[in-house]
C-alpha cells in the first residue's frame, strides 16, 4: 500500500497530534475542586463515555481522515499511454489578390499545392487547416487523420469565398481559439501578406497570446496585377498591382517563427516543417507510463463517520451488548459487495471512443461517448460525437434526441448540432420531420450564414412544397370522384391475382427508393425519381459532420470562449 498524497501526514497530523495532547492531559473542572480519590467515589456511575474518552475517539477520527486525504492505495498495474501529438495548424490565404500570375499558375494555386505537400510529409503533427480573407474559415480542426484533412482541401472551392482584403489580426483571434487547449501554439501560415505595411499590432497579439508563427511568402517583390473575376483591376484607369508584403519577415521573427519565400520543388515546405519541429522540439510520438490504482481511502472514511456517531451520541456503556445476527449479515453482505476497484481514466474512456469511431465500430463509440459525456456532467462536445455515431448507423432518431439536448454557448458547436439534427430530421422524411428540420436549418442559419445549411434548407424545403402540392391534389381527386356502385365480391382466383399483382407493384416501389420510409400520407401517393433519391441521400450524408465552419470577423475580434470540437 502507498499513499498518493503522503504530504497530509506530514503536515497536518503532527499539529493535530500537538494540539490532542493537550486536550487530554487537561483536568475536568470537577477535577480541579477534589481530589482525585474523593472525586472517583462522589462521581455518578453511569457507565457512559466521559469527555476525556471522546476527545479520544475525536482524536482517533482526525487520524483517520488524514489518513483519508492522503490517499491510500493499492497498485493494480501499469499501461502506456500514447503522448499526444504536436498540434500544428495551417493558414492559407485566399484573398483575391492571391489570384495573382506572378507565380505560375497562381500564387492561390502554388499554396495549395504546398499545403497538400505538407499535409504528406507532417507525419508527426496533427494539423488543422484555415482558410481566411477578410473572415476566416475553418477547413479541418486539428486531427491526426490526413487523408480526411486532405479531401477538405482538395473539396474545397476557394473560389466562392474569394474576397478583398487580407485580415490577419482576425486570422490570429480566431486561431487562438481554435487552439485555445494546447500549451504550444503554432501556425504555418502560407500568403502574400495583403497591404498592410503595419503588422506590428498582429506581432504584439501573436507574442501575448503565444502563437509562434512560420510564414511561407506567396508572391514576388516585383507584383503582379490584381485580378477579380479573371480580369485585371483598374481604378482611374490604372492598372492596380499587388506585390509581396516585405513586413512578413519580422512579424515571423517577433513572433519566434521562421520566414521563408515561396520557391520551386518542396525544399521551401521541407526546411519550415524542420524548423518547427526543432522549436516544437518533438519529432517523434512518445509513450509514457501510467500507473492504475485500487482505491482504499473509503475504509478510513467510513471508520471515521462510524466513530463520529459513536461520540455525538448519547447510549451508555452496557457490560453485554446483544447484536442481532441479521445485522451482522447484513454487514457482511454490504462490505463483500464493495469494490475498491477504480474507473478508467477519462481520457482513456476518450480514447478508446475514438479507437472505435476509427474502426467503424460506430455501436461501441456512441456508447463509449455517451459513457464519457455523462461522466462529465453531459459534456457537449461528447453528445455531439455519440449522436454523430449514431447517425453512422442509420439511427437517425436517438441521434435527434441527443443533437437536440445540446445547448452550448460555444457558437460553433451550436451550430454544428443544429445543422446534422436538421439533418437526421430530413433523413428520417415525412411531414413532421421534414417541418423539424427546416426549423432546425433555420436557427442553424441564424447562428451563422453557411452556404451549406441554406442550400440544405432549400432542398428540403422543395421537398416539403411537392409532398404538400400532391396532398392538395389528392384530396381533390378524393372530392370530385362520383359515388360509385358496390362492386361484386371477387372470387378466390381474383383475389389471389390481385394480391399478388399488389405484392409486385410493392416490391417494384421498394426497389425504387431503397431504405426511402414514405412522406406521404395514405391519400397522397408521390415517389422521388431514382436519380433525385440518390442526390438527395447523397447530399445529406456527405454535409453531416465534414462541414466548413466560418468564424466572421466580428466574432474573431470579439473574444468568447468559443473553441471548436
Amino acid at each position: 500500500m502507498s499513499f498518493l498524497h503522503p504530504e497530509f501526514l506530514y503536515l497536518m497530523l503532527p499539529p493535530v497530534l500537538v494540539l490532542f495532547y493537550f486536550i487530554l492531559t487537561q483536568k475536568e473542572p470537577t477535577e480541579q475542586l477534589f481530589d482525585s480519590k474523593v472525586y472517583t467515589r462522589l462521581r455518578v456511575n453511569e457507565r457512559r463515555l466521559t469527555l476525556r474518552q471522546r476527545n479520544a475517539i475525536y482524536l482517533l477520527i482526525s487520524m483517520l481522515l488524514i489518513v483519508a486525504m492522503a490517499q491510500p492505495v493499492i497498485e493494480e498495474r501499469t499501461v502506456k499511454v500514447r503522448m499526444s501529438d504536436p498540434t500544428l495548424m495551417v493558414a492559407l490565404d485566399i484573398s483575391a489578390s492571391m489570384h495573382a500570375k506572378d507565380i505560375y499558375p497562381s500564387r492561390l494555386a502554388v499554396a495549395r499545392a504546398k499545403l497538400l505537400r505538407f499535409l504528406d510529409i507532417a507525419s508527426h503533427e496533427r494539423v488543422g487547416v484555415l482558410a481566411f480573407g477578410k473572415d476566416v474559415y475553418v477547413l479541418s480542426p486539428p486531427s491526426s487523420d490526413r487523408q480526411s484533412v486532405r479531401k477538405m482541401v482538395e473539396g474545397f472551392a476557394p473560389d466562392a469565398y474569394a474576397e478583398e482584403g487580407t485580415d490577419i489580426m482576425a486570422l490570429l483571434a480566431a486561431a487562438d481559439r481554435v487552439m485555445r487547449p494546447e500549451r504550444e501554439r503554432t501556425m504555418l501560415l502560407m500568403t502574400d501578406g495583403g497591404d498592410d505595411r503595419n503588422l506590428k499590432a498582429a506581432a504584439e497579439f501573436a507574442k501575448t497570446h503565444r502563437i509562434r508563427l512560420f510564414i511561407l511568402g506567396t508572391a514576388t517583390p516585383q507584383g503582379a496585377p490584381l485580378i477579380v473575376k479573371g480580369e485585371p483591376v483598374r481604378r482611374h484607369g490604372v492598372l492596380i498591382e499587388t506585390a509581396l508584403n516585405p513586413a512578413l519577415p519580422e512579424l515571423a521573427e517577433a513572433t519566434g517563427g521562421f520566414y521563408l519565400t515561396v520557391s520551386t520543388g518542396t525544399s521551401d515546405i521541407s526546411e519550415l516543417l524542420g524548423h518547427i519541429r526543432v522549436v516544437q522540439q518533438r519529432t517523434q510520438r512518445g509513450e509514457k507510463e501510467v500507473k492504475q490504482y485500487g482505491q482504499l481511502y473509503i475504509l478510513p472514511l467510513g471508520l471515521a463517520l462510524f466513530l463520529l456517531l459513536l461520540a455525538t451520541s448519547s447510549i451508555s456503556k452496557r457490560e453485554t451488548v446483544a447484536v442481532p445476527p441479521a445485522l451482522i449479515m447484513a454487514l457482511l453482505c454490504g462490505l463483500g459487495s464493495v469494490s475498491l476497484r477504480a474507473e478508467p481514466f477519462d481520457f482513456e474512456l476518450l480514447q478508446e471512443a475514438k479507437n472505435y469511431y476509427h474502426q467503424g465500430d460506430y455501436s461501441r463509440a456512441a456508447n463509449a461517448f455517451y459513457r464519457y459525456a455523462t461522466r462529465k456532467g453531459n459534456d457537449p462536445r461528447a453528445l455531439y460525437d455519440s449522436a454523430h455515431a449514431l447517425y453512422r448507423q442509420g439511427k437517425y432518431e436517438p441521434a435527434i434526441v441527443l443533437w437536440s439536448s445540446i445547448h452550448t454557448k460555444e457558437r460553433l458547436l451550436q451550430f454544428a448540432a443544429l445543422h446534422n439534427l436538421g439533418n437526421a430530421h430530413a433523413m428520417i422524411g415525412g411531414e413532421e420531420h421534414l417541418n423539424a428540420a427546416i426549423k432546425a436549418y433555420g436557427r442553424a442559419l441564424h447562428l451563422q450564414n453557411d452556404p451549406q445549411t441554406r442550400e440544405n434548407l432549400e432542398i428540403v424545403r422543395g421537398r416539403m412544397m411537392r409532398l404538400m402540392r400532391a396532398k392538395r391534389s389528392g384530396k381533390r381527386e378524393a372530392a370530385t370522384m362520383p359515388n360509385m356502385q358496390k362492386k361484386p365480391a371477387r372470387t378466390g382466383a381474383q383475389a389471389v391475382s390481385a394480391t399478388a399483382q399488389a405484392a409486385k407493384q410493392k416490391a417494384r416501389g421498394e426497389a425504387k427508393a431503397p431504405g426511402r420510409p414514405s412522406e406521404t400520407d395514405s391519400g397522397a401517393k408521390t415517389h422521388m425519381s431514382d436519380y433525385e433519391a440518390r442526390q438527395w441521400m447523397k447530399l445529406l450524408q456527405k454535409r453531416s459532420g465534414t462541414h466548413l465552419y466560418k468564424i466572421t470577423q466580428k466574432q474573431a475580434k470579439g473574444a468568447g470562449s468559443v473553441a471548436p470540437w
